[in-house]
């Protein structure tokens, strides 16, 4: 004898539609939390009305990109009393291409551009031609780019016009509950972005900074209260990547402090401090925290492995701690800086930019501006002399040249390999790894410094 279960499912099937209800009331609330790698997870409470003994609810309008495997919904302490046999994502919408294809063997009519209607049974339609069978029994083949429209006596069964989610339940009572439905969905990112404007010294700047969110989920959400999620969450690889989609809109929102920051787990959350609307295919940039004044170090940066020889101009970088002595102290999400400066008539320039990882409180970031014009560097092996086969001395000459008209602060880097020791230098230096070897030095104004070491090597 079939258990209780396969009976519900048995009679749902039977009555078919005459059961099914569709829920369009409004939802309540609505809360999203984004995350970093294309995914979002909705949470929405609404009032479901159900029907007594076995019936079955339908959710229009939720994302093209819902992951149907994650849906969960409960009743708000009804759920011993409400139970859920089913659920399933409808996807199947409507489309001329689909509909065509539901009616091949189905009666239509279409008329021709020169007015002549046309009755028959749809045997074939490749986009260009189609087929039909006449009430004679004879064929007539036409060419779609003669047809001025066509007649369908209704929509086809199982095409829908939304994306929908359904449920099939048994219940022992009968009524207007609370639900709440959750799912994961793709299709929605967030990032950050750092507008930094520099002072006259190259040291002072002010500091903005926005969240871009990417809604392409496929659907809308009014009023949401939404969380962002700083930091690489793993999942579990799916078979087959998501298709991303271009965005169509954008919108910018500037209104009060926005975003609150806490722990979560191992990352970061950040939440908005009020409700906003997040449109399909839309970008929306939200304040991530009030502008700061702070400090950063100018230097200039020539790097090259040990063993090789360069003549280039110096990276231009900045470094700042983000700290709270430096008026910063939170917890910086990825994203990109932008650096500014302004010009002679006070207009903003792009100077350079960088893209940061996430960077905790009290880290030091350290900025990529760009190509130095005046500071360049060249780096010559003077001579090399082999010890035995797996050692040898390497004596190193390196010219740094400054053509602006003030001092300026260099970090030769060289990257060295195997097991490596200083002989002898002019300048001092610093070992900070076994393969990282620094001299920070001062080159003044239209001057140049050379340094000169000795290094042995073993491998």
């Amino acid at each position: 004898m079939p258990g209780l279960k396969q009976m519900m499912v048995l009679l749902l099937a039977v009555c078919g539609s005459a059961m099914a209800i569709l829920a369009d009331t409004p939802v309540k609330s609505t809360q999203i939390t984004v995350y970093n790698n294309n995914l979002g997870l909705v949470s929405q409470t609404r009032t479901l009305d159900v029907t007594k003994g076995a019936s079955e609810i339908r959710i229009e309008g939720v994302p093209a990109k819902v992951d149907p495997t994650s849906v969960r919904i409960s009743f708000i302490n009804k759920n011993k009393a409400i139970e859920v046999l089913e659920q399933n994502f409808l996807y199947d919408l409507v489309s001329s291409t689909k509909i065509f294809d539901k009616y091949i063997g189905e009666s239509i009519s279409y008329k021709t551009k020169s007015g002549e209607q046309t009755n028959g049974k749809l045997l074939q339609f490749d986009g260009r031609n189609l087929v039909l069978q006449l009430s004679n029994g004879g064929l007539k083949i036409a060419s779609a780019e003669n047809i001025a429209d066509y007649d369908f006596p209704s929509l086809p069964s199982g095409l829908i016009l939304k994306p929908t989610l359904q449920w099939l339940l048994s219940s022992k009572i009968g009524g207007a509950f609370e639900s709440e439905i959750s799912y994961l969905t793709a299709g929605m990112n967030w990032h950050a972005e750092y507008l930094m404007v520099l002072d006259k010294n190259d040291k002072d700047f002010s500091l903005n900074s926005w969240v871009s969110l990417d809604n392409q989920s496929g659907a809308t959400y009014e009023n949401a209260k939404m969380k962002l999620v700083a930091g690489d969450i793993h999942r579990a690889q799916k078979p087959a990547p998501v298709r991303r989609e271009k965005a169509y809109a954008a919108d910018v929102v500037t209104a009060m402090p926005s975003f609150e920051e806490r722990g979560l787990f191992d990352y970061h959350l950040y939440e908005l401090q009020r409700p906003v609307t997040i449109k399909d295919r839309e970008i929306k940039q939200i304040t991530l925290f009030d502008e700061v004044s702070a400090s950063a170090e100018k230097l200039y940066l020539f790097q090259n492995y040990a063993q090789s020889e360069a003549d280039n101009p110096l990276e231009v970088h900045l470094k700042f701690a983000n700290s709270t002595a430096n008026n910063l102290g939170i917890p910086l999400p990825e994203g990109v800086f932008r650096i500014f400066k302004k010009d002679i008539d006070n207009t903003l320039q792009l100077v350079g930019e960088d893209r940061i990882n996430h960077t905790a409180k009290d880290d030091t970031l350290d900025l990529t501006v760009g190509k130095a014009f005046d500071v360049k560097g060249r780096k010559v092996i003077a001579n090399r002399q082999k010890i035995s086969d797996r050692s040898e001395t390497i004596s190193v000459k390196i010219d740094l040249t400054n053509k602006r008209s003030e001092p300026v602060n260099v970090e030769v880097h060289e990257i060295m390999s195997g097991d490596w020791f200083v002989k002898n230098s002019s300048h001092s230096y610093q070992k900070k790894s076994n393969i990282h070897l620094v001299f920070p030095l001062t080159v003044p104004a239209d001057k140049s410094v050379t340094v000169n070491y000795t290094f042995q090597r073993k491998w």
